[in-house]
């Protein structure tokens, strides 16, 4: 799905650039360019500060020592204190170094963020081998340093921490000293049992790790959709005051220039015996006037488009966008439904949403066979928006996942290609979604006769047997739009 772009023309009304700037405009709607741009800068934001890895390590440290004092005083149990610590100075021998050599502001790469959990894992390995192995109730702190690698670092990195992991758990379930306990009271476990702990460690630190990451890369992909969405709108707003500022431009410097004007054409009066400086006058004169005529083009643009900040009725938006988006081979048809004689909706004009909207008809008309059918229905309580194509409808593997940024399919079988599905509906569709729900619109996505709304279209224009996307609001909300900006 080609990204919309909506800029204004020459004589003052909004174009399409999708023509000029289809290349960008795929580049953008697709994962495979600039959406994968977008997620590699989140990628890079996920890299781990120095300082969080540094105060997690502190705490480590002194749960640590704070465990085998308790254990060894209180609870009265012989611990080996000497090796114990050993691991515990070391952890905070890096702390300090690490804290010195580097400022508090540096975030680790990949890399070294996985070296230093598997130093974490190593350290936790070497305190449970003095302290019973996998009998030691807190073992299950090897699943720490897994799943925050599954968070904020790489697939392969959360790969070979989950696999250290694995290897040292499974060699403390084999070589671990004796468990703390009483003198006398030896405490053992069955085989059977300890096996069930080590499959469950193992279990348990794999689904979460999956679990995490994929939440976690969720939330990234629909943070940097969103960010995108924010840039695109964002200069969509900016297009659509450049004929203000143009305006502006024309007021102010149309005085000087009628000044200019008025003295080189008394110069020439008085220079008339000079005939080189007298062809720079009028030569002066001429460029002046040329620029005041620019000048009042663009002024008289800015009256035009006034009434691009007013109040305008359902279907006049419909008819501008159409307009927009018309092709040669393309029949666009609006049908308009008002029940029980109600007026007809008006709404105040919206770059975003007017982008949204387009983008959608844009969308229907691209893979439409012959025709695209939008129906316009409302009543006193809802606004309801049709979108419907003749063409092959929604391909099954996006149908699934319209909607989520970054699902763009333009490198689909060659098969799936040639049935004219839609395809490439990656941030595109996703930009559209999220402004119009933002609306206060319910959207509903299939093919003909997929729910309810779908049918009923189906039945009144049968020729239109492709994709259908329905919107509905309450009306209310619906005459809202853009009184917030």
């Amino acid at each position: 799905m080609s990204l919309l772009q909506v800029e204004p023309n020459y004589n003052g009304n909004y174009m399409t650039s999708m023509d000029l700037n289809a290349s960008n405009n795929d580049k953008l709607a697709s994962p495979a360019s600039a959406g994968p741009n977008h997620w590699r800068m989140a990628r890079q934001d996920r890299h781990l500060r120095l300082q969080t890895s540094i105060l997690l390590r502190w705490l480590a440290v002194i749960g640590q020592s704070l465990a085998v004092l308790f254990v060894h005083f209180i609870l009265g149990f012989e611990l080996p204190l000497i090796w114990c610590f050993i691991p515990i100075v070391l952890s905070a021998n890096l702390n300090i170094t690490l804290a010195i050599l580097f400022p508090s502001s540096k975030r680790l790469s990949g890399v070294y963020a996985a070296a230093l959990f598997s130093y974490d894992l190593l350290q936790l390995a070497t305190i449970f081998y003095f302290t019973g192995g996998l009998q030691n109730p807190f073992v299950f702190l090897f699943i720490v340093p897994v799943c925050v690698s599954a968070t904020i670092l790489q697939r392969n990195s959360t790969i070979w921490l989950a696999s250290l992991a694995i290897l040292l758990i499974t060699f403390l379930g084999f070589y671990h000293e004796a468990l703390p306990w009483s003198q006398g009271d030896p405490f053992e476990i069955p085989t059977l049992y300890m096996m069930g702990v080590w499959s469950s460690l193992i279990l348990v630190m794999l689904f979460l790790a999956i679990y995490i990451r994929r939440i976690s890369t969720e939330s990234y992909a629909m943070f940097a959709a969103l960010s995108a969405t924010e840039l695109m709108l964002e200069r969509e707003q900016k297009l659509s005051a450049l004929d203000g500022l143009a305006a502006a431009a024309a007021h102010e410097l149309g005085t000087p220039l009628s000044t200019i004007t008025l003295v080189a054409k008394e110069l020439m009066l008085e220079l008339k015996d000079q005939p080189e400086v007298y062809e720079d006058l009028q030569l002066l004169t001429e460029q002046a006037i040329r620029c005041r005529g620019i000048l009042a083009e663009l002024q008289a643009r800015k009256n035009q488009d006034r009434d691009d900040f007013l109040d305008f009725p359902i279907t006049e938006m419909m008819d501008d966008l159409i307009s927009n988006h018309r092709m040669a081979d393309i029949d666009i048809q609006v049908f308009e439904t008002a029940e029980n004689n109600s007026p007809t909706p008006i709404l105040h004009r919206n770059p975003a949403f007017l982008y949204a909207l387009g983008n959608l008809v844009n969308n229907a008309a691209e893979f439409a066979t012959q025709k695209v059918v939008i129906e316009l229905e409302w009543s006193d309580q809802f606004v309801n928006i049709h979108i419907g194509d003749d063409g092959a409808g929604f391909s099954d593997e996006i149908l699934d996942k319209l909607g989520e940024p970054f699902i763009s399919t333009r490198t689909a079988t060659p098969d799936s290609l040639e049935s004219g599905a839609h395809h490439g509906m990656g941030l595109g569709f996703f930009i559209a979604k999220t402004v119009l729900e933002r609306s206060g619109a319910r959207m509903r996505v299939g093919n003909q006769k997929a729910y309810k709304e779908m049918i009923e279209f189906g039945q009144k224009h049968p020729e239109i047997s492709g994709a259908h996307i329905n919107l509905k609001w309450r009306r209310g909300e619906f005459e809202k739009i853009g009184l917030e900006d």
